[in-house]
């Protein structure tokens, strides 16, 4: 109302100093705003995927070693590796999966789990842009286990 009231008796709503202060504001801190944002976008990508492909590779490894047969350990633990993957929404087609036993396929030996993604990142604001599109970042996680000890064999 005190505003009506002042543009009715002539006086100015503002001074004539700062009239345009806000969007001189806002065009200096909206270019920081969004890099922080597709910083954090960035790395919460990354984050979530070394995540996924961490308890992937763990998975394929200790459905792995459950076996007592080479070739049943090994397509056990690839489809773990592959099944883990699935319910973190990442493309398991997508990822280089390998369960590669250490020397023969006996209780106790280990076996290794080894899971490579290349992580699809030029969909993100600015990072695109600054290194020219298509960028994509290697990612691998390795996890081991032994073979069951105590296992029976029947």
């Amino acid at each position: 109302m005190r505003r009506f009231l002042r543009q009715r008796r002539g006086q100015a709503l503002w001074n004539k100093d700062s009239t345009g202060q806000a969007y001189i504001e806002l065009i200096m801190v909206l270019p920081i705003v969004l890099i922080l944002l597709a910083g954090v976008l960035f790395f919460g990508r990354v984050l979530y995927l070394k995540i996924a492909l961490d308890m992937a590779s763990y998975d394929g490894a200790r459905a792995a070693v459950e076996a007592l047969e080479e070739g049943a350990g090994i397509s056990q633990g690839v489809i773990a590796a592959q099944n883990t993957l699935a319910g973190f929404h990442v493309n398991w087609a997508a990822a280089q999966i390998e369960v590669v036993p250490v020397g023969p396929w006996q209780r106790g030996a280990q076996v290794y789990c080894r899971i490579g993604f290349n992580l699809d990142v030029s969909d993100v604001p600015f990072i695109g842009r600054i290194w020219g599109g298509g960028l994509s970042i290697p990612m691998q996680s390795v996890a081991w286990s032994r073979v069951e000890t105590l296992r029976s064999e029947w």
